[in-house]
């Protein structure tokens, strides 16, 4: 299943990403190779092989961004997690009419606030910003680690994104890089694979991530 996420090959049962084609050449267009008539909407969700990660890297660097930006489709609904940390990210996909699961909202918040009184009023994780990847940069080498095991996923009420930067720009996750364990299954995720490019001497590479205290 080329181009398709081959660890989500059945259909999804619960999330929804759905859009509306509303071309202005009033013409048959198509996502992830599946048509959506004229006037029509899909669950992209539905499509077999197509995972969050999938229209989250689309969405923000892909077909699916590219579909919005020249009027081709319209948002109907979603409630899939864009959880964001860059505010002109936020700003873009509230413009095209995302509002759930694009921030952490009241309800999520005070699950959290309960899950602190809960553990003693410590905060179960630790942010870390800008954190310098270890590996070699000698345009060869794409594989680096970062010094902590991060969290990527649900977590404490909250859900929890690495965001890796490659001189000053963000990359994104199925896109330009790919997360792994360096240890046994389970040990946590500490490894990154860099596929759409390789660092060189002059490549600045930092991560975003949280850890679990």
């Amino acid at each position: 299943m080329s181009g398709f996420d081959d660890f989500a090959p059945y259909l999804n049962k619960c999330g929804n990403f759905i859009v509306k084609n509303i071309s202005p050449q009033i013409k048959t267009i198509n996502i992830f190779t599946y048509p959506i008539n004229y006037g029509y909407e899909r669950n992209l969700l539905l499509i077999p092989g197509v995972a969050e990660d999938d229209i989250r890297a689309s969405l923000l660097k892909g077909e699916i961004r590219n579909k919005f930006l020249v009027g081709d489709i319209e948002l109907i609904f979603s409630d899939i997690d864009l959880i964001q940390f860059s505010d002109c990210q936020k700003e873009w996909l509230q413009s095209l009419g995302f509002n759930l699961g694009i921030e952490i909202g009241y309800n999520q918040l005070d699950g959290y606030v309960h899950g602190l009184l809960e553990n003693g009023g410590n905060v179960p994780y630790l942010w870390r910003e800008k954190i310098p990847l270890i590996g070699i940069k000698d345009g060869i080498n794409r594989t680096f680690y970062t010094p902590d095991k991060f969290i990527n996923g649900s977590y404490f009420n909250n859900i929890f994104h690495l965001t890796v930067e490659h001189n000053g720009k963000e990359l994104y996750e199925s896109v330009d890089y790919s997360i792994a364990e360096s240890g046994i299954p389970g040990s946590g995720y500490d490894t990154i694979n860099i596929f759409s490019f390789t660092p060189n001497i002059h490549s600045l590479l930092y991560a975003t991530y949280t850890i679990k205290v």
